[in-house]
């Protein structure tokens, strides 16, 4: 994940190891792997384990990471939403929807939502 999105977050993501890709030079915060590159990043999930590799934001990790990627896991939702960051436009040309499935609504979920699995083609 990016350096900004670790911030909001605030703490390492449990049950994972947790790399962290940042321009600065000098940031690090303690249960975390800094690197400066999605390359490095990639490199190092690859050294520690031979399971998936997950990127989980921000906007520009998303952006760089698409060519890396071969599948990609949307969650989304179905309502209009103020923000100020967004996943990239998906090229359809280059990947299509294999897994749709429909959010259960509750008291913890307000909002209407679907699972979607990408596959790139």
């Amino acid at each position: 994940m990016g350096r900004k999105t670790y911030e909001s977050i605030g703490k390492p993501l449990p049950n994972r190891t947790t790399i962290v890709i940042t321009r600065q030079a000098e940031f690090n915060s303690e249960g975390i792997i800094t690197v400066h590159s999605l390359g490095e990043a990639i490199l190092k999930a690859k050294s520690i384990s031979r399971e998936d590799i997950y990127i989980v934001g921000g906007a520009e990790i998303y952006q760089l990471s698409l060519a890396h990627a071969d599948q990609i896991l949307v969650t989304q939702l179905h309502d209009i939403f103020d923000g100020d960051a967004y996943f990239p436009e998906i090229p359809m040309d280059a990947w299509e929807i294999v897994e749709r499935e429909k959010g259960v609504t509750d008291e913890k979920n307000k909002f209407q939502y679907s699972f979607l699995t990408y596959h790139k083609k």
